[in-house]
């Protein structure tokens, strides 16, 4: 069974929620009607995994959250800036494929590219006038915290950084927009403090989880193209204070051991994250969102 596949069976308890969610972003898609849309759709559409709307429609049943329509705006809103970010990031990167296809960068230049990008914004502000004040806010803070660790992540470039360091900026990368998702759910209804708690702490270990593993599977998989444009991920860290050596010359066994490393620190992370998700009220809810971790965090990489 593919990966989509494994992630839509064990997420079919919300299908008819996930159905709605494509139906409609199909149709914020085709409001931007220009001689890209076919390419944006195609992009938005070629095979994603929809873990952020898969965690905040999850989320708003534990939750027991009744405003459909709201926590559906939730869900548009995470995922179209996220493919925004990507779109971005390829420019940034220099990417000639993502998702097994060519990028905009690659098939359009930077300009277009960028304005794909800024379009995709448009339309996530768009849905985001249709909340309200308080998730106008969180959404504002998280996207200035997201770019925050963009910036910082390039300033670093082509430097041997610490593990915190490195989390944190890991964190500010990829798990904001988890955070704005679910920090958006609480404006919707009184929430107890330690609920909140407990999940803002699982989303933070989570999303460090598998950026991380994203971060293995980069050098597993003999791209290298992260080192090569000078960020050096938690495996590079472990590698280049283990040895004097140029990470493109060694040797698999030899850069296994800092991966081995690697993978156990995503393992921690994600016992982390789901002792607190634990901590909540036990529903068939619960039980997808910790199968669906255990899943997409799982050490055969």
């Amino acid at each position: 069974m593919d990966e989509i596949n494994k992630i839509k069976k064990i997420t079919s308890i919300i299908s008819d929620d996930l159905i709605a969610f494509e139906n409609e972003l199909e149709n914020c898609i085709n409001k931007s009607n220009n001689f890209l849309t076919n390419d944006l759709k195609s992009f938005m559409f070629s095979n994603p995994k929809r873990l952020r709307p898969i965690f905040i429609i999850l989320l708003s049943k534990i939750l027991n959250i009744k405003d459909k329509k709201t926590i559906q705006n939730i869900s548009l809103i995470t995922e179209i800036l996220h493919n925004a970010s990507l779109i971005h990031d390829d420019i940034i990167d220099n990417e000639k494929l993502r998702r097994n296809n060519p990028t905009f960068y690659d098939k359009y230049g930077a300009k277009i590219a960028v304005l794909e990008g800024d379009l995709l914004l448009s339309l996530a502000l768009n849905i985001l006038s249709k909340t309200n004040l308080e998730i106008l806010k969180i959404f504002s803070d998280k996207i200035q915290k997201t770019l925050e660790g963009e910036i910082e992540q390039n300033a670093s470039l082509n430097k041997i950084t610490d593990e915190k360091t490195y989390y944190k900026k890991t964190f500010n990368k990829t798990g904001n927009l988890f955070l704005a998702g679910i920090e958006s759910l609480f404006t919707l209804k009184k929430t107890e403090q330690n609920t909140k708690d407990n999940l803002i702490n699982f989303i933070k270990n989570y999303t460090i989880a598998f950026q991380i593993k994203n971060d293995i599977n980069n050098i597993k998989n003999k791209n290298l193209s992260d080192f090569k444009n000078g960020n050096y991920t938690l495996p590079v860290i472990y590698f280049c204070k283990e040895y004097d050596i140029n990470i493109l010359d060694c040797k698999d066994q030899c850069f296994q051991k800092c991966l081995n490393k690697a993978i156990n620190e995503t393992d921690n992370f994600k016992k982390n994250a789901i002792s607190f998700l634990n901590k909540i009220e036990d529903t068939p809810y619960k039980k997808a969102l910790i199968d669906l971790c255990n899943h997409t965090l799982r050490s055969e990489f």
